[in-house]
């Protein structure tokens, strides 16, 4: 599953004998056929996708996933607005033209691979990010706050890779806006792109980072999560640490904070999320918890507008898959084990 912004993307996947395949269902806005196909109906838009489709991710007007196909390889596809070269393909806007692209497979990174496949693919708002089996990182798309991580505030329309992470083994990436978080298999963990609000952890805000910068971190990094003005990091004991603006689960009087700071009583947690101005952490008993700010869309799922704290969520934990959950700008999917996604938003 994905969540962008006012757009989300459903995959499920079919086994025949004969062959695999993946039912991709979009809902939301389509204008720039973000949702894969040029359809203007407001019924969620239904695609098949030859293979298995292993991991997707939303931006604003823009979508990517990664897919195995019937060969066993791994391949990138995306789909939506290419105004800024977020899609890789070498075109972007000219004139008046609305540049918009059905699906179509990101052949311009295959080209740059050296014997390793695509496993992760993360959408900004304008910009996307892919990370390889061989721990390299790859970016397109918009660029001025250093989105892409080339040293540069520069955009591009065809993949390059990310500066300065020469012999050093990404295994995770995660960003949603306009900065880059990546974890390294030695728990480095780095930060590239906007940095005005403090969110690159590092003690001080940065108008922007173009170059990746180190974040020190003590502690055994599991997870990531980039938000819109905050970051998210998850640690191995089940701890959530914030760090940067807005309601950042540490309460109404402490908006800010510049380096990685501990949510008291937000324990035990396996999974965390998050999109432009709001979070979501999952607890390893499956219960869900949410916090942000602007729900006006009753974006943080129980109906609140601000949420400054961790707020667990009026959902039977039975169902939960921690796992198969997206958050975007406007929407949550949290994946029921039993049931249809959960959607709130």
């Amino acid at each position: 599953m994905g969540a962008g912004m006012r757009h989300a993307l459903v995959a499920a996947v079919c086994s025949s004998s004969k062959q695999t395949f993946t039912k991709l269902a979009g809902f939301g806005l389509n204008a720039s056929y973000q949702l894969g196909w040029a359809h203007s109906n407001q019924a969620p838009v239904v695609s098949v996708i030859d293979g298995q489709v292993l991991q997707i991710a939303c931006g604003r007007e823009h979508s990517a996933m990664v897919v195995r196909r019937a060969d066993g390889t791994r391949r990138v596809l995306v789909c939506g607005n290419n105004a800024y070269g977020q899609l890789g393909i070498g075109k972007v806007k000219q004139g008046g033209e609305l540049q918009r692209w059905e699906i179509h497979e990101l052949s311009a990174l295959n080209d740059l691979l050296d014997g390793e496949e695509p496993v992760k693919v993360q959408c900004g708002l304008d910009h996307t990010v892919v990370l390889t089996s061989a721990g390299r990182v790859f970016a397109m798309g918009w660029g001025d706050d250093g989105q892409l991580g080339t040293g540069v505030g520069a955009s591009s329309n065809r993949p390059v890779q990310v500066a300065a992470l020469d012999n050093v083994p990404i295994v995770n990436i995660s960003s949603s806006t306009d900065f880059t978080l990546a974890l390294s298999a030695d728990n480095r963990l780095f930060y590239w792109g906007n940095a005005e609000y403090g969110q690159c952890m590092v003690g001080e805000k940065r108008d922007r980072v173009l170059l990746r910068i180190e974040v020190p971190f003590e502690q055994e990094i599991a997870d990531i999560a980039a938000g819109g003005c905050h970051s998210l990091l998850l640690t191995r004991a089940g701890q959530v640490y914030m760090c940067g603006y807005g309601a950042l689960g540490l309460g109404e009087h402490m908006l800010s904070v510049l380096r990685p700071t501990l949510i008291e009583g937000l324990d035990n947690i396996t999974a965390i999320y998050a999109s432009t101005d709001r979070s979501l952490a999952i607890s390893t008993d499956h219960r869900v918890f949410s916090w942000g700010l602007a729900n006006a869309a009753g974006r943080l799922g129980d109906g609140s507008e601000n949420l400054f704290e961790p707020r667990m969520l009026d959902i039977d934990p039975e169902l939960v898959d921690p796992k198969m959950t997206a958050v975007g700008n406007d929407i949550a999917l949290i994946a029921s084990k039993n049931l249809p996604s959960l959607a709130r938003g």
